[in-house]
């Protein structure tokens, strides 16, 4: 019989009701961290993603320094459709809006997300070129992430893709990485006690 992985993950120290709350007190900075006002967009997304039931990660879109679109991770809800994280959604939506021109300019587009892409998201992002992609929190120090981020793990082939992008952490407040980093931990919390019931 094999044994059920045993999973580290942190639990998390504050609900999602106190998390909102955190937020609305937080006094935004954005002389001091530029990216605070977008990274507030994308955590409020990710918390609308967990109340759904799907892992916490939400995001936006930026035209230029305007945003254009604000979602969230999808995967289990409306239904199962694990391919539909933030960064997925959000790039379907882009795409959608770009349907009729023949030579979009991707690199005039900025993506926002509460939480490191994946590998997956990281290659779509490569694929599609937009020009900057900035996350709000990255588990850096876990047994489940490592050191290496995930650009690094990428294959060299993606890693040659991203290399005319930026990707990287948004300059942002070490309060709202923490409740991102929160938010995060609920809905993992909650999907490692499902999937050990489930299996």
């Amino acid at each position: 019989m094999c044994e059920k992985p045993k999973l580290q993950f942190e639990k998390p120290g504050f609900n999602y009701d106190e998390l909102e709350n955190q937020l609305l007190n937080y006094e935004q900075n954005p002389e001091g961290f530029k990216h605070d006002v977008q990274s507030i967009i994308s955590i409020r997304q990710g918390i609308r993603a967990g109340r759904a039931g799907s892992i916490a990660v939400g995001g936006c879109l930026l035209h230029h320094d305007e945003v254009i679109a604000d979602n969230m991770t999808k995967a289990n809800a409306p239904y199962h459709r694990l391919d539909l994280h933030s960064e997925m959604v959000l790039l379907n939506e882009l795409e959608d809006r770009l349907c009729d021109d023949k030579t979009p300019r991707m690199r005039d587009y900025t993506l926002f997300t509460s939480q490191e892409p994946c590998p997956m998201c990281l290659a779509r992002i490569c694929f599609t070129q937009v020009g900057k992609t900035y996350y709000v929190y990255r588990d850096a120090h876990s047994l489940e992430a490592g050191e290496k981020t995930n650009l690094e793990r990428l294959p060299e082939a993606f890693q040659l893709l991203a290399s005319r992008l930026v990707i990287e952490e948004a300059d942002c407040s070490p309060k709202l990485k923490e409740i991102a980093r929160q938010v995060w931990l609920n809905s993992v919390d909650h999907a490692v006690d499902e999937w050990l019931e489930r299996y």
